[in-house]
């Protein structure tokens, strides 16, 4: 599956033709999309649009965002002039559960596109209080992409977004999928159940995977295959039960 460049997008995959597109957020500190191996394992037909954020990489000419909401506010933009009138798919991990809840709001309030479902991993509902010292303790364990004194300053940028961040507790109306490694520290299966209050469609499940925080670099097969159950069950909301 090849990728091209657009604005602050990376394209894996033919999103010309395509009904439906998952679209993955960044987590903290990220400089490339760590989900590119996932990505290439989703089904033909399905492709994939990855969010980049500016001011780093390839963009690090470009403005860093100063919230998550600006960051959504960019993205969104982005996204409706790529891959107008698709079905979008938010997948975001830890802070980019986050960003994927913002850009779901965001998209069911304009006609560009519809969002079709909403995909978290690896996080507390929205505004839950960053848990301060295994965030630290982490931001000290993880150099994203081998880039050590930018990496640092990128992960130190994304947990101030995170402790920043404010919601209005808006309720989207996106079918809503939780997914998590069984031995997070950050955001445990029952605590991720919350989000359920954050939407008034179906609940598709949680699907949990072997590992810890970032359990997603590893059995990529296995989370691209619930990705594309998501995507298929989210053409059928009625037949899923809505949550509790």
């Amino acid at each position: 599956m090849g990728t091209t460049n657009r604005r602050s997008l990376v394209v894996q995959g033919d999103a010309d033709t395509a009904e439906d597109v998952v679209v993955f957020l960044p987590p903290a500190g990220s400089v490339t999309s760590p989900y590119l191996a996932i990505g290439d394992l989703l089904p033909g037909g399905l492709p994939a649009v990855h969010c980049e954020t500016p001011g780093r990489g390839r963009l690090a000419d470009q403005e860093s965002p100063g919230s998550v909401h600006s960051a959504a506010d960019r993205w969104a933009a982005d996204l409706a002039a790529t891959v107008p009138g698709r079905r979008l798919h938010f997948f975001g991990h830890s802070l980019g559960a986050l960003y994927a809840y913002e850009l779901t709001l965001r998209f069911e309030a304009r006609p560009d596109c519809a969002a079709a479902s909403l995909s978290v991993s690896g996080a507390r509902e929205p505004g839950s209080t960053p848990r301060s010292l295994l965030a630290t303790a982490f931001a000290a364990l993880r150099t994203p992409d081998g880039q050590q004194g930018a990496g640092e300053q990128w992960m130190d940028r994304d947990l101030r977004l995170r402790g920043e961040y404010r919601t209005a507790h808006q309720v989207v109306r996106a079918p809503l999928a939780l997914l998590c490694g069984a031995s997070d520290p950050f955001a445990r299966p029952d605590e991720m159940e919350r989000w359920k209050q954050f939407t008034s469609g179906p609940y598709l499940g949680m699907f949990t995977f072997r590992g810890g925080h970032d359990y997603f670099l590893s059995g990529q097969q296995a989370i691209a295959d619930v990705i594309a159950r998501i995507v298929d069950h989210s053409r059928h909301p009625e037949r899923v039960p809505h949550p509790e």
